[in-house]
C-alpha cells in the first residue's frame, strides 16, 4: 500500500469568511491536523513579536484534546525499500532539489558528478512520480478468484431434517430436485415450503415457518427463493426472489435456535473469464448475503451457486458443502466446488495505447461528486462531448460552474434532468444525442447511500436503493446493447465485494452491477465494473466522521487524483470487474472477522494460526462470562460497566475510561451511526451476544447498557450465584411484609425457613426432599398435619 500520508488540502480564500479569517483558519488547520510548523511570530505586526506559549491541558486531567504532530512513517514504495537515506535521495530527485541531492550523494555542488546528473534530473523526477503513482495504483487493485476445493473420496453424511424454501410454482425446478436429492441421498430428511414472494410479509412467513417445523427440530434451512427473478408487482426494482429472501432472513433472525440458512442460486456468478453469467439478477442475493453474514453471523450459513447444467455429481457436491465442519461460505459448484477469494490484481503489462473518449460520453450522476470528477477527467483528456444526467439536472448545486469549467477545457456539455430508472425517459434522452457525436461511452455513477440494519428493511426502502443503481443499469445495458460503444463503465462498491454492515440493499445493487459487467463481456460487449472503496473528497463518504471511521477499520479513503487514474488503468487493462481499495491488512481483517471468520480474505490476511482470532474472541468471551458467574449482582454490573467504558474510550480515542461517565448519553459522548455500528460489533464479539445495531439508542447510557447486558448474560447462567442472588434481590424489591396479613406472613416466613435449611445443610435438605416425596402416598390427614407443622394454622 502507499505509505505516504495523503496531502491535506485547505482553502485560504472562501466566500463564506473574510480573507484574514479564512487564512487564519487554514494555518490553524495545517498546524493542528498535520503538525506543520507555523512561524506565528510573523503574524503579529509588532517588534519584538509576542511570545508564543503552549496551550494548557484541561484542569486536573493533564490531557489535551487536539492532535499531536503525527509521526511520519518512512515510505517503502519499492524504490527506497524503507531505507531513510534512499528515501531522502529519491525525494530530492522527485523535487529536483539540487542542494539536498548534493548532500545525500556527498558531492560538491560544483563537482563533475552533479554537472552530469543535472540534465537527467527532470527525467528521473518524472519517472519517480510515475513509479510512485503506479505502485499505489497497483496496491489498490483487487480481483475475485475462485479456488478449487478438494473433494474427499468418502461420501458426505448429513443428519436431521432440513426445511427447503422454494418459490411457488417452481417446486419442480431442476435446482430444487438437485437440492432435495442432496439431502435424501446423504442421510438427511427434508420438508418443502413453497411461498409466494409477491405477497409475502415477514410476519406471515414467520408463521409459515413455525407451522412447517412444529413436528421436528430443524437441522438447517435451504432457500432457493432466488430462482424467482420476476419483478415485484409493487416494487418493480426488486426481484421477487430478493424480496422473499429479505423476509426470510428477518423472520429467522427473530426465531429461537434457528439452524443455518443457506441461499442457493443458479448461474449468478462466473468462475472464469470464459464462463457465461446468465442470471445477473440472482447475483443480488450474493451481495445481500454477504451483509447478512455480518449482521446475523449465527444465523447465516452461506451461499452456493449451482451450474446452469446440473449433472449427476451436483447433489453430492451440494451435500459436501452442507456437512458440518467445512468452513467455506461462498461456493460455486461447477466441474467441482470452487471457493470465492479476494486477491491482488497488479498491472502486469502496460497497455500499448490508453483508452480515450470520443463522440458523446453519457455520465449518470454526472452532477454529483464522483460524476463531476469523472467529467473533469474526460474533458482534460479531450472528450468532444459530455452528456451529464442527474435527477436535478441543470438545477443541481454547482451545475452551472461545472458547465463553465468543462466548456473552458474545450468540451461541449449538456446537462439533463432524467430519471435513468425510467425506461421511456432514458430512451427519449438517448434519442436526443446528435448523430455527429454518437454515443460511444457510458459511465454509470449514480446511486444513493444506505445506512439501515437488515432487520428493519422494508421493500419500499430496498426499491429506493436498487432503482437508481440496479434498475438504471438494466436499462442502460438493454438500450445500448446494439450501439458501438468503446466503454460501458459501472461504479460499484466494496460493499458488493466483501459486504458492509447496514448496506444489504446497497450491496445487492452493486453485486448486480458486477454481474452485469460479466454478463455483457460473455456476450462480447464492452463492460468494466469498478467496486470502489470510499473516496476521501467525493461520493458517499466525503465526510470527516466517515473518513475517520474507515481509517479505524483499516480502510484508507482514496485520494481523488489516484482514484481517477485507477479508472484509466482499469479501462487500459480491459478489466471486467476490479475492486479499488487502499486497505491496511494488519487492521482490516480483525474488525471484519470479529464475529465470523471470512475465508474470502484468506490470501490477504496476515498469517496466523487457523481460527486464532476466533479462539481469542471465544477465550475473552468465556473469561467475561466466568467472572459474571462468580460475581454478585453489584459486581456484575460494575464489571459490565467498565467493559462498556473501555470499548467506548477505545472507539472515541480517549486515553482512559474516566472520560466516559456512566450516566452520560452515548450521543453526547460523540457517537454517531457509524461508530455505533463499530461499538455494537465490538461488544457482540466480546460478549458472545448478537446485539442489534440500535444498541446505543435503545440503551442510551453506559449504565443502562450495563443493566441490559447483565440481563442478557446473567440470565443465560441459570445456576450461577449472581443469577440466584439477582432473583432474590428482585423478589425483595417487589415484596413488602405489610402488604399481606399476619397469617400470610407466617406461612411465607415458614417457607423461607425451609429454603434456608435446604441451602444451609444439603444433607438435611436431601432428607427433607425424600420426606416430601412421600406426599404422593400421604392421606389427607397426613397432609393437614404437615401443613400445620410447617406453616401454622390459620
Amino acid at each position: 500500500a502507499n505509505n505516504n500520508p495523503a496531502p491535506l488540502v485547505t482553502a485560504t480564500l472562501t466566500r463564506k469568511q473574510p480573507d484574514t479569517h479564512a487564512l487564519t483558519h487554514a494555518l490553524a488547520q495545517l498546524h493542528t491536523t498535520t503538525g506543520t510548523a507555523i512561524d506565528w511570530t510573523a503574524w503579529y505586526p509588532t517588534t519584538p513579536p509576542p511570545r508564543t506559549l503552549e496551550l494548557p491541558t484541561y484542569a486536573f486531567q493533564h490531557q489535551r484534546y487536539w492532535l499531536a504532530p503525527p509521526t511520519r512513517p518512512v515510505a517503502d514504495d519499492g524504490a527506497g525499500h524503507g531505507d531513510p537515506a534512499e528515501a531522502e535521495l529519491w525525494h530530492a530527485i522527485e523535487e529536483q532539489d539540487v542542494d539536498t541531492l548534493t548532500t545525500a550523494l556527498r558531492l560538491d555542488k560544483d563537482s563533475p558528478g552533479i554537472d552530469a546528473l543535472l540534465p537527467a534530473l527532470p527525467v528521473l523526477s518524472t519517472w519517480r512520480c510515475r513509479h510512485r503513482e503506479q505502485s499505489a495504483i497497483d496496491s489498490w487493485r483487487y480481483r475475485i478468484a475462485w479456488q478449487r476445493l478438494p473433494e474427499p473420496a468418502t461420501a458426505p453424511a448429513l443428519t436431521g431434517t432440513w426445511l427447503i424454501i422454494v418459490p411457488s410454482g417452481l417446486e419442480d425446478h431442476p435446482a430444487v430436485h438437485a437440492t432435495t436429492q442432496a439431502l435424501h441421498a446423504h442421510g438427511a430428511a427434508h420438508e418443502t415450503l413453497a411461498v409466494n414472494g409477491a405477497i409475502l410479509h415477514r410476519n406471515d412467513l414467520a408463521l409459515q415457518l413455525t407451522s412447517a417445523t412444529t413436528e421436528f427440530t430443524t437441522a438447517g434451512f435451504l432457500s432457493l427463493l432466488a430462482l424467482d427473478e420476476s419483478p415485484h408487482p409493487d416494487h418493480p426494482s426488486v426481484p421477487i426472489g430478493l424480496a422473499a429472501t429479505t423476509a426470510l432472513v428477518q423472520a429467522l433472525s427473530t426465531a429461537e435456535d434457528s439452524g443455518p440458512l443457506w441461499c442457493l442460486t443458479q448461474g449468478a456468478v462466473a468462475t472464469g473469464a470464459s464462463e457465461p453469467l446468465p442470471h445477473p439478477h440472482q447475483a443480488q442475493i450474493w451481495g445481500f448475503g454477504r451483509v447478512a453474514a455480518l449482521e446475523h453471523p449465527r444465523l447465516w450459513g452461506g451461499l452456493i451457486d449451482l451450474p446452469t447444467a446440473i449433472d449427476a455429481e451436483t447433489p453430492a457436491r451440494i451435500a459436501r458443502r452442507l456437512a458440518e465442519g467445512q468452513s467455506e461460505d461462498q461456493i460455486a459448484i461447477r466441474s467441482g466446488a470452487f471457493a470465492r477469494r479476494l486477491e491482488h490484481a497488479p498491472v502486469t503489462v502496460a497497455a500499448p495505447t490508453g483508452w480515450r473518449p470520443s463522440g458523446t460520453t453519457l455520465i449518470t450522476g454526472g452532477t454529483g461528486g464522483l460524476g463531476a470528477h469523472v467529467a473533469r477527467w474526460l474533458a482534460h483528456h479531450g472528450a468532444p462531448r459530455l452528456h451529464l444526467v442527474s435527477r436535478s439536472g441543470p438545477d443541481a448545486p454547482g451545475a452551472t460552474i461545472l458547465t463553465e469549467e468543462l466548456t473552458a477545457l474545450g468540451t461541449d456539455v449538456t446537462i439533463t434532468a432524467c430519471d435513468v430508472s425510467d425506461l421511456d425517459a432514458l430512451r427519449t434522452l438517448l434519442d436526443t444525442i446528435p448523430a455527429e457525436h454518437p454515443l460511444t461511452a457510458v459511465i454509470h455513477a449514480s446511486g444513493i447511500p444506505e445506512n439501515a440494519p437488515l432487520a428493519e428493511l422494508d421493500l419500499a426502502h430496498v426499491d429506493d436503493v436498487l432503482r437508481p443503481k440496479a434498475l438504471a443499469a438494466t436499462h442502460l445495458h438493454e438500450l445500448t446493447a446494439d450501439l458501438d460503444l468503446s466503454a460501458f463503465v459501472l461504479f460499484s462498491s466494496g460493499a458488493a465485494t466483501w459486504g458492509g454492515s447496514r448496506q444489504a440493499s446497497y450491496a445487492a445493487a452493486n453485486a448486480y452491477l458486477d454481474a452485469v459487467a460479466e454478463h455483457r463481456r460473455a456476450q462480447g460487449l464492452p463492460a468494466t465494473s469498478l467496486a470502489w472503496a470510499p473516496w476521501s473528497e467525493a461520493g458517499m463518504a466525503a465526510d470527516d466522521a466517515v473518513n475517520a471511521y474507515y481509517h479505524r477499520r483499516g480502510m484508507r479513503p482514496l485520494t481523488t487524483d489516484l482514484a481517477i487514474k485507477s479508472l484509466q488503468c482499469a479501462l487500459d487493462q480491459g478489466d471486467t470487474t476490479v475492486t479499488i481499495a487502499d486497505i491496511d491488512w494488519r487492521t482490516f481483517p480483525a474488525g471484519f472477522t470479529a464475529q465470523r471468520p471470512s475465508p474470502l480474505l484468506t490470501s490477504l490476511s496476515p498469517s496466523a494460526p487457523p481460527n486464532a482470532e476466533t479462539a481469542d474472541s471465544s477465550a475473552a468471551t468465556g473469561a467475561l462470562r466466568q467472572k459474571l458467574a462468580e460475581g454478585t449482582p453489584a459486581q456484575q454490573h460494575h464489571l459490565l460497566l467498565r467493559h462498556i467504558q473501555t470499548h467506548t474510550a477505545a472507539i472515541l480515542g480517549h486515553s482512559g475510561i474516566d472520560a466516559v461517565a456512566p450516566s452520560q448519553p452515548f450521543q453526547e459522548l460523540g457517537f454517531d451511526s457509524l461508530t455505533a455500528v463499530e461499538f455494537g460489533t465490538r461488544l457482540s464479539a466480546t460478549t458472545g451476544v448478537d446485539l442489534p445495531p440500535t444498541l446505543i439508542f435503545d440503551h442510551p447510557t453506559p449504565k443502562e447498557m450495563a443493566d441490559f447486558l447483565r440481563e442478557q448474560l446473567v440470565d443465560a447462567e441459570v445456576s450461577s450465584e449472581g443469577r440466584l442472588l439477582s432473583e432474590l434481590d428482585r423478589w425483595d424489591a417487589v415484596s413488602e411484609p405489610s402488604a399481606v396479613d399476619a397469617s400470610a406472613r407466617r406461612r411465607i416466613a415458614g417457607r423461607l425457613h425451609l429454603l434456608l435449611a435446604k441451602w444451609g445443610d444439603t444433607d438435611r435438605a436431601s432428607e427433607r426432599s425424600t420426606a416430601h416425596s412421600a406426599l404422593e402416598t400421604a392421606t389427607a390427614e397426613d397432609i393437614f398435619e404437615l401443613i400445620s407443622d410447617e406453616f401454622g394454622k390459620s
